[in-house]
Formats: structure tokens, sequence, C-alpha cells
């Protein structure tokens, strides 16, 4: 008889009651909620009760649809004018913000007498920046159409894809290029899943209402698209999670948008608790050995001291950043001391990052990442929401700090554009959608099913009508505006004769 490990409906039960318990005293505390679900996986993980498991399945399923739920939803929830008008004018301070807490991080932990490598980790770390937590953060305040939450959760995309490549640079044998690969394959997966969902999903959605379905038909359909999105982002390499991003970045500029960010809205708290309690069986977990090591008091007390101070760098790194250069970006002070305290909880990638480490790092240093890694969650989370809240004396105290620039207002596209400049933005745009659609198909090639039909070159076939389905529409698009761009110009070239 084949053994199963299934986790029971009263044990998820049990699950969802403490994480709430501890949830609500966390808030009492003036602390997110993240901390006692975080708080829940602990005490039901292998350390003390030994109730969950951070390999059990169900564990992994529900904490990677706990993370799918949340970055379907941002996607939904930020449409495609407002991601590029905040992430066009945050990627510079982004990068200048990123810099400063990895240079931190590094001369740090260089002056704590680590390795180079641990050193460089340990400054990537510092500006990974917790998803989850500020989304959560900012759903639940309802801050999501402030300045400032749109440039964190820009910022968080951004860091999102470098994390990925981080994970690359630590994990791979050194092999030139690897890191460039990776960063064009995310580009034009974004790029191809934006295009095919968002073409595709406008011909359901007006098949589902010509055929008088209701929004339950569209909603599951939203949710099938990013649950497949999100398994070629696998498949290519990727993090499943930004996969999900994007799918609900296309399917929110459809009419049915609105609704399916509202029927999605409970299913994503439901498995985030989940996200949260499944990262707090992980805690002081030594997957290498399957088993729970927690270090001596000593060590604890180091390695805790180092945390703290790291934090308060990285702490003190946004700050500075955002008050010196946000002006520069179109934020005024009030907005980057509040964009500065939302980028403070580490979470995710930290964890992910940490892993990777164990795979490269001196054996002296192997069993200080992860306590490392847990502490610095642990430390940024506890301060994020005080700090927040204590915002405006915080920009009291430091008005020391002075803005480098004079506060910028950025302007929207103007509007007064002329007829053959927005005809030849279309077709170059059109083109490289088309290009973009090619080469995410020649990389699927090998990955495709050949779905058991004995024909020969069943890939190319395949490979070539997915293709050509998502290509015909920005094809048609490049056609008309080329044709309306030779029109323009032989109109142009009478009127002058």
């Amino acid at each position: 008889m084949v053994e199963v490990a299934l986790l029971p409906l009263e044990l998820i039960g049990i699950v969802i009651l403490i994480a709430i318990f501890f949830s609500i005293i966390a808030k009492k505390l003036g602390q997110n909620a993240a901390i006692g679900f975080i708080l829940t996986g602990f005490i039901l993980g292998p350390f003390v009760l030994k109730v969950l498991h951070p390999s059990d399945p169900v564990v992994i399923a529900f904490s990677e649809l706990g993370l799918f739920i949340l970055l379907f939803y941002l996607g939904l929830e930020l449409s495609w004018r407002e991601f590029l008008e905040a992430g066009s004018s945050g990627f510079g301070l982004a990068v200048i913000d990123m810099l400063a807490c990895t240079i931190a991080g590094f001369l740090l932990s260089l002056l704590f007498g680590f390795s180079l490598i641990f050193s460089v980790l340990v400054g990537f770390m510092l500006f990974s920046t917790s998803t989850a937590i500020i989304a959560k953060f900012a759903i639940d305040r309802k801050l999501m159409q402030t300045p400032s939450a749109k440039f964190v959760l820009s910022i968080a995309i951004l860091q999102d894809f470098l994390g990925i490549l981080l994970v690359v640079l630590v994990t791979s044998s050194s092999k030139n290029g690897s890191a460039l690969d990776v960063a064009l394959t995310s580009l034009v997966f974004a790029i191809s899943v934006f295009v095919a969902v968002h073409q595709l999903s406008r011909f359901v959605e007006g098949w589902m209402i010509s055929n008088k379905l209701g929004q339950t038909e569209i909603t599951l359909y939203a949710l099938g698209v990013g649950l497949i999105v999100a398994t070629i982002a696998t498949m290519l390499g990727l993090s499943a999670a930004l996969g999900a991003y994007f799918a609900g970045f296309a399917l929110a500029e459809t009419q049915a948008g609105r609704r399916i960010k509202h029927d999605v809205n409970f299913m994503r708290d439901f498995f985030l608790v989940f996200f949260f309690v499944g990262f707090g069986t992980t805690i002081f977990y030594n997957s290498g050995a399957i088993l729970q090591a927690f270090p001596s008091v000593e060590t604890l007390l180091s390695i805790g001291l180092m945390a703290l101070v790291l934090a308060l760098v990285a702490i003190a790194a946004h700050f500075i950043v955002f008050l010196l250069f946000g002006s520069r970006f179109g934020l005024n002070r009030e907005d980057s001391v509040s964009a500065s305290a939302m980028l403070i909880p580490l979470g995710e990638f930290v964890i992910i990052i940490a892993t990777a480490a164990l795979l490269v790092v001196p054996a002296s240093e192997k069993a200080i990442v992860p306590v490392l890694a847990f502490m610095l969650i642990i430390f940024t989370v506890f301060v994020f929401e005080p700090l927040y809240n204590a915002r405006r004396f915080v920009e009291k105290v430091l008005s020391f700090i002075p803005s480098l620039f004079k506060e910028v207002h950025h302007s929207q596209v103007a509007g007064h554009t002329s007829y053959t400049q927005r005809q030849l933005r279309s077709l170059i745009w059109n083109l490289f959608v088309i290009l973009c659609l090619a080469w995410l198909s020649v990389i699927l090639y090998s990955k495709l099913p050949t779905f058991g039909v004995p024909i020969p070159f069943v890939r190319q076939v395949n490979a070539s009508l997915i293709f050509l389905f998502f290509a015909i529409a920005p094809f048609v698009h490049a056609l008309i505006a080329f044709k309306n761009l030779l029109k323009a110009m032989h109109s142009r070239n009478l009127s002058t004769v």
C-alpha cells in the first residue's frame, strides 16, 4: 500500500485558528500580522510541536499557492499605464537604493571578518524587500494608489527580477553570459505573456459574455491562465510568482479585470496565511541533515548582533537615499519617508539567496547563513510597521538630510504627438512583440509536449502554431501602422509638390 502524505482538514482548521490568534496578538503589539503567521509555522514546525514539516507536499503547495495568488492579485491591481509611470520614474531610484544597501552590507560583513563571497551575498540580502509583506500591508491600509506605494511595488518587482539573476549567479558554474541570458529571457517572457494573455482574454471574455456565462467562469478562466503562465515561467528557469504577476497584469486590462480582482480577494488572504506559516516551519531547519539545528547561545547572540547592525544600516540606507534623491524622481519628502519605511521588511528572496549561499560559502560559514537570514527578516519586519506609523516623527528627525534636487513633477505623455510618430511607434512596438513571441517559441520548442501524436516534426508544428496564433494580431497591427505611415508620407509629399 502506497503511503500518501496528506494534511487533514481538521489540521488545516487548527492552523487557521492558531494563525489568527497569533496575528491578533501581533497587531495588538503594533506589529504586522505576518509575524503571527510565521510564529504559527515555527511553533507547529519540526522544532517545537512537529505537527508540520517544511517538506510536506501540502505545506509546499499551500505556500506556493499563497505567493502565486498574491502576485496574481498585484498584477490585477496595477494597470499598464500606472506601472509604466511608476516604473519608469522609479527605476533610477531603485538602482541607487539597491547599490547603497549592497555596498553597506558588503563592507560591514568584511569588517565582521567574513569571506568575500559571504559578504557579497549579505549585501544582496539587504535589498531583498518582502513583496508579500509590503503588498499585504499596502492592501490592508488601502495605500495601493499612493505615490509611495506605487514606487515601492515597482521597486519590489524589479528586485524580484534581480533576485532571480542573483540566484543564477550564485548557483551556476560561472558560465559567461548566464545572467544576461536570464535577463533577456525575463524581458521576452514578460512582453510575450502580456500581449498573448491580453489578446486571448479579450476574445474569451467576449465569447463568454455573448454566451451569457457568469463571472465565476471568467474568474476560473483567469486563474487557469495564471497557473499556466506560472508553469511556463518555471520551464524557462524563471520564478512562477513572476509568471503569475504578468498574467494578472495582462488580465487587468480586460473589462472583467476589476471583477476578477474582487473574486480573488478572499483567496489571496486565505493562501497568504499558509505562505507565511510554511515559511515559519523552515526556521533553524537544516535541509542537508533533515533536522532542526538550534545554534549555541553564544553563536546566536553574535549572529543576532550582526543581524541587528546590518538591519539598522539597511534601514538608514533606505532613508538617506530616498531623502537625497527622491525629489529627483518626483517624490516629496513625506512620500520619500513613507516609501523608505515600506522598503524595510526583508523576506522571500533573503531565504532564497541564503539557500543558494549554502552551496558556495566556506564550510565554517554554512551554519551562520540561515540563522542570519532569519534574524534579518525578524528584525526588519518587527521595526517596519512602527517606523511607518511614526513616519512624520522620522521625517522631523531626519530633517538635517538635504535634498540634492528640486522636486520634479513628471508630466504625462504629450497628447499632441504627430500622426506619423504614433504610427511609427505602433509599427516598431508590434514588430518587437512579434520578435519576442518568436524568441519565446524557440525557447519553449524543446519543452512543448507532442500530445502522443506520431507525426514527424510535431514539436516544430506545435511551436509554429502557437507562435502564429498569438502573432497574428500584432502582425495585422504592424501592417496597418505601416500602411498608414506610407499614406501619410505620400500625402505629405503631394502637398509639398
